[in-house]
């Protein structure tokens, strides 16, 4: 009996550990997928992020889907019950800091405030799509 309750308490800490390590936010190892508009060939003035990466897709430098005007999957990893792919930019007049922050090295995008759908996309701008679990 106490070797079953020492295997029960193993058992449950093993568990606690891997749930916690599943939950962080990137995803596990996928890296973020960075996407700055800088090609000359693309016409920005009242384009949209879902523009610009559409013409990239075109062109073979990114595969995704969308539906429901949501970003379902980029190069082959699609979204889960709990791991979504998010939008981070350093466009400030189109991101909330406070509603969350990526560092994609050293470099602090924060949350784009509108989704690739509507997000107008500017020359030069970074556009960080990180695979997080939440």
């Amino acid at each position: 009996m106490k070797k079953l309750k020492i295997l029960l308490l193993v058992l449950t800490a093993v568990m606690a550990l891997s749930l916690f390590t599943a939950c962080n936010n990137d995803g596990g190892s996928i890296a973020p997928v960075v996407i700055t508009a800088n090609d000359k060939s693309f016409t920005y003035e009242n384009k949209t992020l879902l523009d610009y990466m559409s013409y990239l897709q075109d062109n073979g430098n990114l595969s995704f889907t969308v539906k429901d005007g949501m970003v379902t999957s980029i190069n082959g990893k699609s979204n889960t019950t709990n791991s979504y792919w998010m939008l981070y930019t350093s466009d400030t007049e189109n991101a909330n800091a406070d509603w969350g922050k990526f560092d994609n090295n050293g470099e602090i995008y924060g949350s784009a405030a509108l989704g690739a759908e509507t997000l107008a996309v500017k020359e030069n701008c970074v556009y960080v799509w990180a695979y997080e679990t939440f």
